[in-house]
């Protein structure tokens, strides 16, 4: 947290300046924020991996899940990104953009959840 709070400060002082070498400085700083984000999910996936692995959850599923993550965390950023640059319009295709690609990823695991639950019914009815 001290590098957010170190480019939050620089990049606060530096608008009244340069205010692009303060979107740069923002956008450097969520940079390197978002790195460190995926240096400690290594951690997180590996636990997750152990708990699919003990549950006999398929590693499909898990992928899919990882993505959608991943497109949701950038999307975020991105949006962000572009609202302070003073984009709006970017930043609302973007995130529409990101809304379909998540749509696109989840779409497999709900037809796969369609039809665990169809066989369910049918298997019930016999």
């Amino acid at each position: 947290m001290l590098i957010a709070l170190i480019g939050t400060v620089t990049a606060i002082q530096m608008r009244s300046v340069r205010h692009e070498y303060a979107i740069l400085i923002g956008g450097a700083t969520a940079a390197l924020l978002l790195i460190e984000g995926i240096v400690r999910f290594t951690g997180l996936s590996n636990a997750i991996s152990a708990i699919c692995n003990e549950y006999s959850i398929p590693a499909d599923m898990l992928t899919t899940v990882v993505k959608i993550l991943g497109i949701a965390y950038l999307t975020d950023f991105g949006v962000n990104i572009a609202k302070d640059a003073g984009q709006a319009a970017i930043a609302g295709a973007l995130e529409t953009g990101g809304r379909i690609l998540i749509l696109t990823c989840a779409l497999p695991a709900l037809v796969a959840l369609l039809e665990t639950g169809a066989s369910l019914i049918r298997s019930a009815a016999l």
